[in-house]
């Protein structure tokens, strides 16, 4: 099964993995990183999260004025609140997660058969760890936060 999975991979993305890999999998990664921006869009409530954490941010200033005046019932009603209130935007959130696990989940295995082994940069400096060569993973997670960067900064979230 995970061999046709390659099949249907190599062919939706034949054009693409042809190029030198340093390229391909900064498409790729790109690709990815805006479908997992799509789903986060259409599976959370954005409306509905801020107001979570508005007023998450209002309990707790409660919270610590109730804290600090030794009312230990009021603390103890807002601990309960912001609980209530954590597993609501928890729920929002979870959601999307798990619907962008996946989707990743899908993709990794396949990067890797396609690009396993491979060093893809090779950097003109050493990095702690890594050294100077990246290998497919590490370019794809430095793809992905730039371009997640880049589309936080541009869509405002």
């Amino acid at each position: 099964m995970l061999e046709q999975l390659y099949l249907i991979f190599d062919s939706l993305f034949a054009p693409i993995i042809y190029m030198n890999p340093l390229i391909s999998i900064m498409i790729i990664g790109s690709i990815l990183t805006i479908i997992v921006f799509l789903i986060n869009k259409f599976a959370v409530n954005r409306k509905m999260v801020k107001e979570l954490k508005d007023r998450m941010e209002e309990i707790r200033d409660q919270l610590t004025q109730a804290q600090k005046s030794g009312d230990k019932d009021a603390s103890n009603n807002l601990l309960s609140e912001m609980m209530k209130i954590n597993g609501q935007y928890m729920r929002q959130t979870f959601r999307a997660l798990i619907i962008s696990l996946i989707v990743i989940s899908l993709f990794l295995p396949w990067l890797g058969h396609r690009f396993g082994g491979m060093t893809v940069a090779n950097l003109p400096f050493d990095v702690p760890v890594l050294g100077n060569n990246l290998s497919w993973i590490y370019w794809y997670i430095l793809v992905s936060f730039a371009i997640g960067w880049i589309l936080n900064k541009l869509l405002g979230y």
